[in-house]
């Protein structure tokens, strides 16, 4: 009887472990948070607010200009030593492979990248504008506000530069956040905007 009730309680105890599992993974589906994030992206797409932008020229833009046609923006840092690399290279596949007609924009979330910062980035990964323009965001909230609605999450290092998590985001021609890949997979944002993902 005893060993009968302890087979029991385990098969409880793997039952309950299995239905937390697969609550806590969206169904099996994102075993990160960074999954997890990026599911409810592509199930709930995100309106994006409309920040100004100023590029390495110094000129004014806002988010709002590229309304009208799908976007793909990266957030980076013109001194990043590592994953910002690794994004510019997608966007440098990116802007080989996408018509035209799709902009690029790389949007520092550094407050000290200046026009002369942002021109050294895009130097580095040959960001010729208007097709890749690549630009900081001036106002301190707005900025803020932008990337608390990607769930861009950008911690200072304490060595003068950040950790963050990074991806290449894909924002429809209503300024809305539809969709989140990671930094290796230009191809599938080449084939979601095919696909009418913008």
């Amino acid at each position: 009887m005893r060993v009968a009730l302890t087979a029991l309680a385990a098969a409880a105890v793997a039952a309950v472990g299995a239905a937390a599992l697969w609550w806590g993974t969206d169904g099996g589906r994102a075993f990160t948070s960074e999954a997890a994030r990026r599911l409810d992206i592509a199930a709930a797409p995100r309106q994006l607010p409309d920040v100004g932008l100023i590029d390495r020229t110094g000129a004014h833009l806002r988010l709002s200009d590229y309304r009208g046609a799908p976007v793909v923006i990266e957030f980076v840092y013109a001194s990043c030593p590592d994953i910002c690399v690794a994004l510019g290279s997608a966007f440098e596949r990116l802007n080989t492979a996408l018509p035209r007609r799709i902009p690029l924009v790389s949007i520092s979330f550094d407050p000290a990248d200046g026009p002369e910062r942002l021109g050294w980035f895009a130097d580095r990964h040959r960001a010729i504008a208007p097709r890749w323009r690549v630009a900081g965001v001036a106002d301190n909230a707005e900025r803020a506000a932008l990337l608390a609605t990607a769930e861009v999450v950008v911690i200072p290092d304490g060595a003068g530069g950040f950790v963050h998590n990074a991806g290449l985001y894909l924002v429809d021609a209503g300024s809305r956040l539809t969709a989140v890949f990671d930094p290796d997979d230009a191809d599938d944002v080449v084939r979601a905007l095919g696909r009418g993902g913008g």
